[in-house]
């Protein structure tokens, strides 16, 4: 098993190195990123008000707020010990409610562009969830926690500036529920928005008449189509996810299986709108998954029995936005996660780049003497830890572009071409890409002579996948 070393110096929740805790922190959105955000300013403010527009019901009732929720999403085994640090004893919580925790060599049946993964151990340990349950333990925990309040159903509609705009000083907005729309304002010390791809923030700011930040944007036409289906246990895999990967223009169309609890399998097939059949086409979804290399997703829909409908959403491409390089921007006002950078999902990168920005937030305020400036430290920082993975993902999804991959990441994308095409028939070079993956170690790794060498001799023929052809 791969632990990723804890550099916060304390267990969580212990507190401040020193001094009196300070006073109102207010984190906009309460999902996976508005959760870890909380967590860490508890340790260090006397208050933190998370702000949800969603009615957050008790269980795992899926929210309206989160369209991609009915659909597979991944936590990274980096981004996993992260959120165990913060929330102790989650994993096995998960694992007790049916997600299974496995190697991520041996339980991931993988179709790469030009063959199968290799299945064998590697000594990197992931858990399959539902995001819809994994929010709804990290928000019990949160609810737990005496400092952090959540106050749901609250529509934020502006961030209010101080008179010189320099820094941010309350939050205004009203509670849905309120017949007469009454204005509500939240003074805070630290304001943090967490909303995700629905952040307003570049707005509010142009009307305080501030700067709008620059927008990158890679976009990708792919689209989800998912369903949840219960499996009989004659009929049960011997993997716990499987997944077929784009690589434009190479591959257009892809899916992913993930194991949800022992009996239930999400799956989700992945194409360009126009290639998708219509949600309520079952037969042609059906038939559609028969067309991709990988069979497991075929399996699931005729073995197993479906419990939910078919949910459509757009994947959303990819998307950072610069506050990082902002000359004029408010103080004591961050931003973190998809509000920040929103990856394409297909990558799985999203939670696990969204929990190293909360941990090294905690780090940040543990450091600090009060809240004055930790904001612009952070956003340098969360733009470091954002630059390679937006690289990796960027790189692929160019590939979607008429006009093809811009000159300064072609050469990235010969290299992970390159890696792709000799990794079914490696293992060993397919392990230190799973490493990469779960960015437990960096992608110059792989540049390293002896796998150079993997990489730049003959090719080996490669075998199919023990499970290619049935439910094993």
């Amino acid at each position: 098993m791969v632990t990723w070393p804890s550099r916060r110096g304390r267990p969580a929740g212990t507190g401040p190195e020193g001094g009196d805790r300070w006073g109102h922190a207010v984190v906009i959105g309460a999902g996976f990123t508005g959760l870890l955000a909380a967590r860490v300013l508890a340790d260090r403010f006397a208050r933190v008000t998370l702000l949800e527009r969603d009615r957050l019901a008790p269980g795992t009732t899926h929210r309206s707020g989160l369209p991609q929720g009915r659909h597979p999403h991944g936590l990274l085994a980096r981004g996993a010990a992260v959120v165990e640090e913060l929330f102790p004893g989650i994993r096995a919580e998960l694992a007790g409610r049916g997600a299974p925790v496995f190697d991520f060599g041996a339980g991931f049946a993988t179709r790469l562009p030009h063959g199968w993964a290799p299945r064998a151990a590697i000594g990197v340990e992931v858990q399959s969830f539902d995001l819809t349950a994994l929010e709804s333990a990290l928000c019990d925990r949160v609810r737990a926690e005496p400092a952090i309040r959540i106050r749901d159903g609250f529509l934020v509609e502006a961030v209010e500036l101080s008179t010189d705009r320099s820094r941010a000083v309350a939050v205004t907005g009203r509670d849905r529920d309120d017949p007469g729309h009454a204005p509500v304002r939240i003074d805070a010390d630290l304001i943090v928005d967490a909303a995700g791809r629905a952040s307003r923030l570049p707005g509010w700011l142009a009307a305080a008449g501030l700067p709008r930040p620059e927008r990158h944007r890679v976009a990708s036409p792919l689209v989800y189509s998912s369903r949840m289906y219960e499996l009989p246990r004659d009929a049960a895999p011997g993997w716990l996810v499987s997944f077929e990967m784009t690589f434009p223009p190479l591959v257009h169309r892809g899916g992913a299986a993930v194991t949800v609890d022992r009996g239930h399998r999400l799956v989700s097939v992945i194409a360009p709108a126009s290639q998708l059949p219509p949600p309520r086409a079952e037969a042609a979804l059906r038939e559609f998954a028969g067309t991709l290399d990988n069979p497991h997703f075929a399996h699931v829909m005729e073995h197993g029995r479906p419990v939910t409908p078919v949910y459509r959403c757009p994947v959303g491409g990819n998307q950072w936005i610069r506050y990082d390089r902002l000359r004029l921007f408010p103080d004591r006002l961050l931003v973190l996660g998809d509000a920040f950078c929103a990856f394409n999902p297909v990558y799985g990168q999203g939670l696990t780049v969204a929990a190293l920005q909360a941990q090294r937030l905690g780090l940040l305020l543990r450091r600090a003497a009060g809240p004055a400036g930790v904001a612009r430290r952070f956003q340098r920082r969360a733009a470091g830890i954002v630059r390679v993975p937006w690289l990796i993902a960027t790189a692929a999804d160019q590939g979607w572009s008429p006009t093809g991959p811009d000159p300064a990441v072609s050469c990235v994308r010969a290299f992970l071409g390159l890696v792709l095409r000799r990794a079914p028939g490696d293992p060993v070079l397919y392990a230190r890409f799973a490493l990469v993956q779960n960015m437990l170690t960096s992608p110059l790794g792989l540049l390293r002579p002896s796998l150079l060498w993997r990489l730049l001799r003959p090719r080996t023929p490669v075998a199919p996948d023990p499970g290619e052809s049935g439910p094993g």
